[in-house]
């Protein structure tokens, strides 16, 4: 017997030196500690598809900004030189060449304006800008779904890493009673089933580490992804305060939240710009039944080596070539004018434009109608499942406090020999069980509780321990 208890304590006495070191060795590994605010600034910092979006943003941007210019008048300069031989009429000189190189000299300024199309320039404006606003809730909507990838992710690391530290300690009380029961079986006190029992346990709990461990690592690799972090960088992770948590947590109307949520979600933002972007398109296609009025000015000159003029008209000798710049000075001229189409018949493509346009306003109208029934489905169902995650973290809690009573009078039966292995086998599966199912739960309850924050646009964030 005294055997038995110096074994004990020396058994006892390792496991609280291990723990000690395990402990101070994690924190000699300074590990970044990583906050769930952290996490999700660095993601939206950082995430390329947020780029991508805010890319897309800047040309919806120079769209609005052509849209805008298209209202200006135009101006274009062309200068012409040309060389011909041969027989031909030479418009400058008014003559007819032939048999002679002739050089010939243009230039002009031009301008053109649209008076009048039917509004469409206007209504474009007006659809580009709505365009501009809708690219930009397109940013918020990646950011809102990246947070919310950040916040189930995080979680998700966090629970497999609490479970995975439960199952070192699951492993520890396995190896103690294996190590107790080898004492007992040496002197006679346990059988070898009783043995093997006890070693199955320990063989069971470490299986368990193994696949926790490597569920919490691919959590964390994931979440390193989202936050475009090396994955060879050490972090840790804070734990939320449930207390803090279930204080906050009470019941919620499902009519207010997705009331509230109507205004803050970028999905219904968007799909509402999407509408009237398409109902602007209409406008555009219905311009093309209108007539088109442009107004055109130039302005230009010309030259041409075949221009000559005679002093004395009696006199051919008197006949001269005309100076390139006086020719620029004489041959001025000035052009304006008005340009009116009034389309007649156009093959039905106005027509079809309108239809399509028309088509397009009612999937529109469809996809906004389908956003906010997801998103009443999404609210209500938030609400339902923070309501039975309190409930089942409750029945969680009374159940682990159960199965570790039940533990606990099972083993004091088993090592006074009223209770068999099979027996206390069985009763610290049920306690192992109960604690996972606890710790899940709790983290259950937290993350629920954040989808509601999350839809009414409160900030993530724990009150940590």
């Amino acid at each position: 017997m005294v055997l038995y208890m110096d074994m004990k304590r020396f058994y006892y006495s390792a496991v609280i030196f291990t723990g000690l070191f395990l402990g101070t060795n994690d924190l000699v590994q300074a590990q970044q500690v990583v906050g769930v605010q952290e996490a999700i600034r660095m993601t939206l910092e950082r995430n390329v598809q947020i780029k991508q979006a805010a890319l897309n943003k800047d040309l919806a941007e120079q769209d609005l900004f052509q849209s805008k210019s298209n209202l200006l008048p135009d101006l274009s300069a062309s200068v012409d030189q040309n060389f011909r031989y041969g027989f031909g009429f030479d418009l400058t000189s008014g003559r007819i060449v032939n048999n002679t190189w002739t050089k010939g000299t243009s230039g002009s300024v031009g301008s053109s304006v649209n008076l009048f199309q039917g509004f469409q320039q206007v209504n474009q404006i007006k659809a580009n800008k709505l365009q501009l606003e809708s690219t930009a809730t397109q940013v918020d909507k990646i950011k809102n779904d990246l947070i919310l990838n950040v916040l189930v992710n995080y979680l998700e690391a966090i629970t497999n890493h609490e479970m995975m530290v439960a199952s070192e300690d699951q492993i520890a009380l396995s190896k103690q009673q294996f190590s107790l029961d080898s004492i007992q079986f040496a002197v006679g006190n346990k059988t070898i089933a009783d043995l093997a029992k006890s070693k199955n346990q320990v063989a069971t709990n470490e299986l368990n580490k193994v696949n926790l461990k490597n569920s919490y690592e691919m959590s964390l690799l994931t979440l390193k992804q989202l936050m475009e972090m090396p994955p060879e960088t050490e972090i840790s992770l804070e734990r939320p305060n449930l207390e803090s948590v279930l204080v906050h947590a009470e019941d919620k109307n499902a009519v207010d939240i997705y009331q509230k949520a109507l205004t803050l979600q970028p999905d219904i933002r968007k799909s509402g710009l999407d509408k009237e972007v398409a109902l602007k398109q209409i406008d555009i296609a219905k311009g093309g039944y209108y007539p088109t009025l442009n107004l055109n000015v130039s302005y230009g000159t010309n030259y041409s080596s075949a221009t000559t003029r005679q002093t004395d008209p009696l006199d051919p000798a008197t006949l001269f070539r005309v100076p390139f710049g006086q020719q620029i000075s004489d041959n001025k001229s000035f052009f304006t004018g008005l340009s009116l189409a009034i389309p007649i018949f156009s093959r039905n493509q106005n027509k079809v434009n309108v239809a399509k346009a028309k088509i397009g306003f009612k999937q529109a109208e469809a996809s906004e109608q389908l956003a906010k029934n997801n998103l009443n489905k999404a609210v209500n169902q938030a609400v339902l499942d923070v309501n039975a995650a309190k409930q089942r973290y409750s029945s969680a809690t009374v159940a682990f406090e159960s199965a570790e009573t039940a533990f606990k009078a099972t083993k004091e039966r088993y090592d006074i020999g009223m209770a068999n292995s099979l027996e206390l086998f069985t009763a610290q599966t049920e306690r192992n069980k109960a604690e996972f199912d606890l710790i899940q739960a709790k983290y259950n309850v937290i993350f629920r509780s954040k989808i509601i924050d999350y839809y009414i646009g409160n900030p993530i964030q724990f009150d940590n321990n």
